[in-house]
């Protein structure tokens, strides 16, 4: 009904031969499995600092309200306000990890699929590669 397009970012490692045909991409936008699984997918996706961060801020968060310093629904707005923070930043906290690990950016590419957008990014790199001119 609705063709959805998605962007997506698309690293690669310069110094690595071949390397736009392994390349990371990285959707734009809100990520709802770091939304909801915040620490969990902190720690899957190697991002040991954010993860460390995070169950410091839960542990802290629930002393303070086991203390009474805050009240119980605001201990909660607290916690969603972290979630949402997790799922708006997760995706720029990925391509920061790529960036230190010597990945740069190479294109971005659309697609209503993630498949598509690789293909798109494939095809365009493969017609340039041969010398062709991009439709």
């Amino acid at each position: 009904m609705f063709n959805r397009m998605r962007i997506y970012t698309v690293h690669v490692k310069p110094d690595d031969k071949g390397a736009n045909f392994r390349p990371v991409f990285i959707k734009e936008g809100f990520n709802f499995a770091a939304f909801i699984f915040t620490v969990f997918w902190a720690l899957y996706k190697r991002l040991w600092l954010v993860a460390v961060l995070l169950m410091v801020a839960a542990v802290l968060l629930a002393l303070l309200v086991n203390a009474h310093y805050l009240t119980r629904i605001s201990g909660i707005g607290i916690h969603l306000g972290i979630h949402f923070i997790v799922g708006f930043h997760g995706n720029d906290w990925l391509r920061a990890k790529l960036r230190r690990k010597g990945y740069s950016l190479s294109d971005v590419t659309a697609g209503d699929s993630y498949l598509r957008a690789q293909q798109r990014y494939l095809e365009r790199y493969v017609m340039s590669s041969c010398g062709m001119p991009q439709a």
